[in-house]
This record gives C-alpha cells, sequence and structure tokens, in this order.
C-alpha cells in the first residue's frame, strides 16, 4: 500500500465529508439539495453558478462510488503524485477535472439542451480517476489489475475495457452525457501529459525537488583556484582553494 499522500487526504477528507453532509441533509428533508448547488448542471452553470464547474468532483451520492474513487486516489494517485511530483499531478488532475466538465456541457448544450438530462448534475471524482487509471496503464502497461475485484488482468486490457464501457454508456444509456464528461476528463489529461513531456511546458509542470535541487548545483558550481600564500611559510601551510 503507497503512503496516503497530503493532497489526495484533503481530497478523500472533503469528498466523505460532503458525501456525510449531503446524506444527513437529505434525511433530515430540510429541502437543501448539495448535488443540485455543488454539482456540475447546464442550467446551473449556464445560469451564473460558474463555481459547479471545480466543486463537483468532491460531492457524491453513492457509498459504493465515494468508496471506489476514494480507494484509487489512494492506490494510484499517491504513486503517480510521488513520481510527477506535487504541482505536476494538481496540475494534470486540475486539466482532468475542467476538461471533463467542459466536455460534459458541450455535450449537453448540444445534443441535451431541452429536458430533464439538462437539469441533471454531473458529480463524482470518477472523471479524475478514469484519467488517473488511463495514465497509470500508460506508464505501467503490464501491471496486473483485479478486474471487477475477481480476474486478473493487464492494466493495458484493464483500462481498454473501461474505455469501452463509457462509450457504451456514451451512445446507449439515457444519461449518456455524463459518460461523455468521463471521456472527457482522460481525454484532457491525456492531452496533459503530452504537454507536461514538451519542453515548452517543462519548466511550468516540473516541480521535482531533486532536479531543481541538481540544476541549482550545476549553475552554482565554481571552479577551484590556488590562492597563494605568503612567501614565508609555503613550506608549511597547504595551498588554499576557493
Amino acid at each position: 500500500m503507497p503512503q496516503l499522500s497530503l493532497i489526495n487526504k484533503a481530497v478523500i477528507i472533503a469528498t466523505v465529508g460532503l458525501f456525510l453532509l449531503s446524506s444527513i441533509l437529505k434525511a433530515s428533508g430540510v429541502g437543501i439539495n448539495l448535488v443540485a448547488l455543488l454539482g456540475l448542471s447546464a442550467a446551473g452553470f449556464f445560469h451564473g453558478l460558474v463555481y459547479q464547474l471545480i466543486t463537483y468532483p468532491f460531492i457524491s451520492v453513492s457509498l459504493l462510488g465515494v468508496v471506489f474513487n476514494c480507494l484509487i486516489l489512494w492506490l494510484l494517485g499517491s504513486e503517480l503524485e510521488r513520481m510527477w511530483g506535487p504541482r505536476r499531478y494538481i496540475l494534470l488532475n486540475l486539466i482532468s477535472l475542467i476538461g471533463s466538465g467542459v466536455i460534459y456541457l458541450i455535450v449537453t448544450l448540444l445534443f441535451f439542451s431541452s429536458g430533464p438530462v439538462y437539469l441533471a448534475p454531473l458529480y463524482g471524482l470518477i472523471g479524475i480517476c478514469n484519467f488517473q487509471l488511463l495514465a497509470y496503464a500508460i506508464i505501467y502497461p503490464d501491471r496486473i489489475f483485479s478486474f471487477m475485484l475477481i480476474f486478473p488482468m493487464r492494466a493495458r486490457y484493464f483500462c481498454m475495457i473501461l474505455i469501452a464501457m463509457q462509450l457504451y454508456m456514451g451512445f446507449f444509456s439515457p444519461g449518456g452525457n455524463q459518460a461523455w464528461g468521463h471521456l472527457g476528463g482522460m481525454l484532457a489529461g491525456y492531452i496533459g501529459m503530452l504537454a507536461a513531456s514538451s519542453s515548452y511546458f517543462k519548466r511550468l509542470f516540473d516541480s521535482s525537488p531533486n532536479v531543481r535541487r541538481k540544476k541549482s548545483r550545476r549553475r552554482g558550481s565554481a571552479k577551484l583556484r590556488i590562492v597563494p600564500g605568503d612567501d614565508d611559510d609555503d613550506d608549511e601551510r597547504p595551498p588554499t582553494y576557493h
């Protein structure tokens, strides 16, 4: 089990806390629906609730979804953060988050502008978790996953099945706009990975303290020179280096 990083710990605490608060408010009957307030819907976003583009991953309605997504953040996200560094990890997940929301809004506006789907919110960490599964399958294609927690499978095939399931839901499910949003998160995160590997964006994405330390050490390295001492004690004192 990888060590749970501070960033993923904060995301998990926020997700679990909002899920519990939403469940309590729903059970108490006070009339406050956090999913409608924080989830991303085309009706809410285009009527001024633009904050939903950032808040929607932290609200969920399913206990199983919360557990599954938080486990992915722990098991895969912590390892990706350790490899990428905190800054690159945050930026790539933020790109995936915004990309997922934007694709969801575009598909909803183009194909579901009328009817209840226009009001349906996108919520949960599944878009970001799908991107992390894709990134993990690209980096470690031969690692073994347990499909449905039973069947061992290589990471690349697991990711292919995941994409195929999302495509099927996007074409044939009544709420297919959500599946397109999840696929949009994978696509946006993958484009972010490609940008991070280019020389133009490397300085922006590179947050590895070891790399920065090596670069500063190379820039600050000075040449040694011998400082001669007095003529009287040349034989007794060793030369001084600067």
